[in-house]
């Protein structure tokens, strides 16, 4: 396990998916799969913005990062030693901040909209932690976590999921010198497995939240595209996951 300060790295989170996003309804505060409605509150944004100031967590005080695997005992008769074999990833990342509003307690235990959930027309009791299901390529919908990582494809590239969210966790730059960012640690198709608040009466109320993923995380030269702020991350990082690799 490793921890990182806010002032060490800068944190990214997206959607699987390149073009949709989840934003809260204003009028009812449901969630519900990306519009181009201006007057919606957006919540996360597409995978395709991935790297941009919008898709960034603001006021970061502390990223705890644990990447593991789950492995399986293997023994052969007439041998002692022995085996194991790797079944899966196990990588949770647990994100501390300031509290600001209600967003990631939304998206954790909050409702979704009528006409975005994939239970059917009716608007739905359950949250927004595995991300988005896209049945065909002008339906998408906020799934209810009962569609496994694989059936979760992209109707617009079959051969790619939209299971979950996808972090990014960047090294910063130093603050008196001329470099550009450092490594970047990308990890795919996270869920959200846990949101809990501090309070107190002697500093700033904090909130975490916790992401899983047994997915392979990337890792790669956070070098950007171009000059800016804004500009995206490399390619690699918002290339959408294969169903090959999940």
């Amino acid at each position: 396990m490793a921890y990182y300060t806010g002032r060490d790295v800068d944190v990214y989170i997206s959607t699987e998916h390149d073009s949709h996003g989840i934003v809260e309804d204003v009028t009812n505060l449901n969630l519900e799969a990306w519009t181009s409605s201006t007057s919606d509150n957006i919540i996360v944004y597409p995978l395709a913005d991935l790297g941009e100031t919008t898709t960034k967590f603001t006021d970061v005080t502390g990223v705890d990062v644990s990447v593991g695997a789950q492995d399986e005992d293997v023994n052969y008769m007439g041998l002692r030693i022995v085996g194991k074999i790797e079944i899966k990833k196990d990588t949770s990342i647990t994100i501390t901040m300031k509290k600001k509003d209600r967003k990631w307690l939304q998206m954790f235990q909050g409702s979704t909209g009528a006409g975005h959930s994939n239970t059917g027309s009716a608007a739905s009791a359950h949250p927004a932690r595995w991300g988005l299901e896209e049945t065909t390529i002008t339906d998408y919908n906020i799934q209810d976590g009962t569609i496994d990582p694989k059936s979760c494809v992209d109707a617009g590239a079959t051969g790619n999921t939209t299971y979950g969210y996808r972090l990014a966790i960047e090294f910063k730059a130093s603050s008196t010198g001329t470099g550009t960012d450092g490594a970047l640690l990308v990890i795919p198709n996270c869920t959200v497995s846990e949101v809990t608040h501090t309070t107190s009466n002697e500093a700033a109320d904090e909130e975490s939240v916790t992401f899983t993923s047994q997915v392979k995380p990337m890792v790669g030269n956070g070098a950007r595209t171009g000059t800016s702020v804004t500009d995206p991350f490399e390619a690699w990082a918002t290339t959408p996951t294969l169903l090959t690799n999940v």
